[in-house]
């Protein structure tokens, strides 16, 4: 038996979820994986157990034997890059001070690239679609043509703001942290930040098909 728990943000509330962790396990849950925005929970015996996270790129075998030798048992790994480990409560912590801080160092790096990219490419995308297809697009008879070109130019722009909202915020939220700035959100705002944004760009990109 399985239930799915959306993540409240690992990058705005990774305390929030490990707790989260903490007492779904002690209630019969066990973590099984993590698919996008969604933690799958598996029917387990209840357990006593504290969680933590990393990030770290593809590591050796040998990085999960050192956590393994410290009392961390890894559960699950996202992309070969965002690592859950456990332990039994009363297990030294994982990280100290300065080791957290290099983990968000990581953490910024890994989505410092795809969020630059989402970014220049959804302003590109804009800027095409009303800088030069709309007017040429306004200058053809053929309305039907442009409808469907309009269409597709959205399904582009909403994939691409998508991919940023997922790897902007994140960055953002990295760097928040690495300047010891706590950040913080939960499901309901994160749902009505990312409603707001699609709505409010559909209605802009659908007001303007000829």
């Amino acid at each position: 038996m399985t239930r799915r728990e959306m993540s409240s943000g690992l990058a705005f509330a990774e305390e929030h979820d490990l707790q989260r962790l903490s007492q779904w396990a002690a209630e019969g849950w066990r973590l099984a994986k993590i698919e996008h925005v969604w933690m799958v929970l598996e029917q387990a015996p209840p357990e006593q157990a504290i969680f933590a996270i990393d990030y770290q790129e593809t590591p050796d075998p040998e990085y999960f034997e050192l956590c393994r030798a410290a009392g961390w048992q890894h559960v699950t790994s996202v992309e070969k890059q965002i690592h859950l480990f456990k332990a039994v409560p009363g297990t030294a912590a994982i990280f100290s001070p300065t080791d957290s801080a290099t983990k968000y160092q990581r953490a910024v790096r890994m989505f410092a690239r795809p969020a630059l990219w989402s970014s220049v490419g959804l302003v590109v995308s804009v800027g095409l679609l009303f800088g030069v297809i709309q007017p040429w697009l306004l200058a053809q008879p053929d309305k039907m043509l442009g409808v469907i070109i309009y269409v597709i130019a959205m399904l582009v722009i909403t994939v691409l703001a998508t991919i940023s909202i997922f790897t902007v915020w994140p960055w953002v939220a990295f760097r928040l942290r690495l300047a010891g700035i706590p950040v913080g959100t939960n499901r309901l705002v994160f749902g009505l930040v990312i409603g707001t944004c699609g709505a409010v760009l559909g209605y802009f990109i659908g007001s303007t098909i000829p």
